[in-house]
């Protein structure tokens, strides 16, 4: 990944986490001229060689996270966030910068899940969207900070020449 590329990522993390935190939202207005931008950056740099890896990396990110949508697992803009990464990257950081994330907001999701409703409340809140039925109280949590500490995470072990894959 090139230096404005980075540059480029990092301003969006950091954006949506900010916006997440405040709003509970990621906004479309962030994501979507970042998803056009990285195909046009793609296209520019890379011809149409780099405009079909964006586009495969916008299909992984799909591939991963629709499903996880279509559970109720992940809000809309989630899956919008890892479309507007997608094409700043190569596929399999987005597959990495997939799990890693996953990862860390099913562990923050559930120590804050359990503060907020207790052991019992938070697996009937588990169980009722696993049976895709949201409940009147749902417990959301911001996923836009997850997305910006894996790719830290994914950064500091690419400067060590670690491997998670």
């Amino acid at each position: 990944m090139s230096g404005g590329y980075e540059i480029a990522l990092w301003i969006l993390l950091v954006l949506a986490t900010l916006t997440d935190l405040r709003w509970g939202k990621i906004f479309n207005a962030l994501t979507f001229p970042y998803f056009f931008a990285g195909l046009v950056c793609r296209l520019v740099a890379g011809g149409f060689f780099g405009l079909g890896e964006g586009l495969v990396s916008i299909g992984i990110a799909i591939l991963l996270y629709f499903p996880l949508y279509y559970l109720k697992a992940l809000a809309a803009a989630d899956v919008k966030m890892l479309m507007a990464i997608a094409p700043w990257v190569q596929p399999r950081v987005v597959v990495q910068l997939a799990v890693v994330s996953i990862l860390f907001g099913a562990v923050v999701g559930l120590m804050v899940l359990i503060r907020q409703a207790g052991l019992k409340g938070g697996a009937k809140s588990v169980v009722d969207h696993m049976k895709n039925f949201v409940p009147k109280k749902s417990h959301r949590m911001p996923f836009a900070p997850a997305f910006l500490c894996a790719f830290l995470v994914l950064k500091i072990a690419e400067s060590y020449q670690w491997s998670f894959f």
